[in-house]
């Protein structure tokens, strides 16, 4: 079979729809500045340009991020899945918990092993000769 070798670039290309921009990337671009415009013009009066300018970064970085953002070829709606799962949904920090099965089997080791000790030393006191006592004078 013949293998054609075709450069990674190429495989990861993605036609350009308008001003150098793909479809994904022209639409979160219009769709932060349909909010991000309205937001300063109607902002700035009631809470000022500087804070209005913070508000309007912390609100249009995640839609532009939805359409410029990449990581290892996933787009920013399966990354933010993936790092929802590993942080809140399945934590990976897993405790130790030992089970209390040892702690019975152990319980009556001990058990058998007292009476086992118990039972040598009888069979130690009947084994020893029982001392006679002399008669006085």
């Amino acid at each position: 079979m013949i293998e054609i070798k075709i450069p990674k670039e190429i495989r990861d290309y993605k036609e350009k729809f308008l001003f150098g921009l793909t479809i994904r990337q022209f639409i979160s671009a219009a769709a932060a500045l349909a909010v991000c415009v309205p937001l300063f013009l109607f902002g700035k009066e009631a809470l000022g340009e500087d804070l209005i300018g913070w508000i309007i970064i912390l609100v249009g970085a995640p839609i532009i991020a939805f359409g410029f953002f990449k990581f290892n070829g996933m787009p920013f709606e399966q990354f933010l899945m993936i790092l929802y799962r590993q942080k809140w949904a399945e934590p990976q920090k897993r405790k130790y918990e030992e089970l209390p099965v040892y702690w019975y089997c152990r319980k009556e080791i001990i058990e058998t092993e007292i009476i086992h000790q118990q039972a040598a030393i009888k069979r130690n006191k009947k084994k020893q000769p029982k001392r006679k006592e002399g008669i006085k004078q």
